[in-house]
């Protein structure tokens, strides 16, 4: 994937980007379980990809649940609330959705370099 510091920073802010929009788009798509091996290369996208969720997830709640929920004395349920509810569905939109269509994109913008 990306080879040089411009190629992931750009990486990095699509990714970002697309995750973004997941909140807004991704209430209602099928939650699949995939198992892949440890030497398999998709094992290490999947693994990358639950990590950017593990890291997002809750950050992204708390700002919705502060921002959209007005939990006043009761912030940090509110906000394990909305992370739990968030985490499954952030999941699938990460690994089947914005992961394959960032990397798509993004061997696109970038395939002489690439090569």
């Amino acid at each position: 994937m990306p080879k040089t510091k411009f190629q992931n920073f750009i990486f990095t802010v699509m990714m970002a980007l697309e995750l973004f929009v997941y909140d807004r788009l991704s209430k209602k798509l099928a939650f699949r379980f995939v198992t892949p091996g440890k030497d398999s290369p998709i094992f290490v996208i999947l693994s990358v990809s639950s990590m950017i969720v593990c890291l997002m997830c809750p950050s992204m709640s708390l700002a919705a649940a502060l921002l959209f929920k007005h939990p006043g004395s009761e912030a940090a349920a509110v906000w394990l609330q909305t992370t739990v509810m968030n985490f499954p569905m952030a999941l699938c939109w990460q690994i089947f959705f914005c992961g394959p269509f960032v990397r798509l994109v993004f061997r696109r913008v970038f395939r002489k370099q690439l090569k």
